[in-house]
This record gives structure tokens, C-alpha cells and sequence, in this order.
């Protein structure tokens, strides 16, 4: 697949998840989780990747709130949308975390939505996986090369199931 189709299917996948995530809330009138994984570039659906979001699963159908729905995306990357019976901030509370604590968190790309489509923002901004900066500023001005960051990220993922 030529990279401009993936970009446009990456895009309308965006907009296939947010009218996914508007028709959940509107028939639950519950808060919901949306999973993708913190993967830069185009290409979403790398062996790390699959790690992660597997990892992230695991973790997210661990937290203490009664799952009401689960809908898994593959098709472009991996992600899924939760709807859960909690208090949205609760749910981002428990979910930031699952992104701070877990060996592969900072990869998770775990955001709440409440009832009104509103993302609950957490409370302090990512840092960069490579530098100490907001990890937006790096990612706008593309202060470091996308292979190095991939690099990182296999990296940490080959130590992370070095622990299992």
C-alpha cells in the first residue's frame, strides 16, 4: 500500500472512531475509553505495537469499573473504544495510571471521554520518550528522526518481555 493511502486511511479511521465513540455515548450515556497506541509515524501496526496494545488490554479490563462494551479496531493500527459504568474522572484517574505505571505505559494512548464528548485532560503533559521536553513540542517541531524513535520503542518493548 502506497503511504498516501494509508495516510487517508489512517484519517478516515479518525473520523470512523469519533462517530463511533459519539453513537456509544448517545446509546450508553456512559463515559468511554479510547485506546490507540503511541506509535509515530504512518505505519501503526509493528510487532511493538501489538505488544503494547496487548499489554494495555490486559491492563485496561483489569480496572474496577463494569465494562459495558468493547469494540477492537485492527484495520489501520491497534485500538479499541471501552464504555464503561464510572465517573469519567475516576476512569482517567485509574487510566493515567495504567500509563505511568506499566513498563510500556508511556506507548499506551489511553483517553477518557465523558457523557458530553469531552476528553478529560490529564493532569501534567508527556514528556518526550528520548528528551526531557513536552513530548508535543518535539513531536511539532520533529525535533528527533522518526527511526530513532522507533528504535526506542522496539528497544523497550524487546526489554519489556525480558521481564516476563
Amino acid at each position: 500500500m502506497k503511504s498516501m493511502d494509508l495516510v487517508d486511511k489512517i484519517l478516515l479511521n479518525r473520523e470512523f472512531r469519533v462517530k463511533k465513540q459519539r453513537e456509544l455515548i448517545k446509546e450508553f450515556n456512559l463515559p468511554l475509553v479510547s485506546l490507540t497506541i503511541n506509535i509515530p509515524g504512518i505505519k501503526k501496526d509493528t510487532d511493538s505495537a501489538k505488544v503494547i496494545y496487548d499489554e494495555a488490554l490486559k491492563e485496561i479490563k483489569k480496572l474496577p469499573f463494569k465494562i459495558k462494551k468493547i469494540l477492537t479496531c485492527k484495520d489501520v493500527g491497534y485500538e479499541a473504544i471501552f464504555v464503561f459504568e464510572a465517573i469519567a474522572k475516576e476512569l482517567k484517574k485509574a487510566t493515567c495510571k495504567i500509563e505511568e505505571s506499566h513498563f510500556l505505559g508511556r506507548f499506551m494512548d489511553i483517553d477518557v471521554i465523558d457523557t458530553n464528548m469531552v476528553i478529560q485532560s490529564r493532569s501534567k503533559q508527556r514528556e518526550c520518550f528520548l528528551c526531557s521536553d513536552l513530548a508535543k513540542s518535539c513531536a511539532r517541531s520533529q525535533k528527533h528522526d522518526i527511526k530513532e524513535l522507533l528504535r526506542y520503542i522496539d528497544e523497550q518493548v524487546k526489554n519489556f518481555k525480558s521481564l516476563l
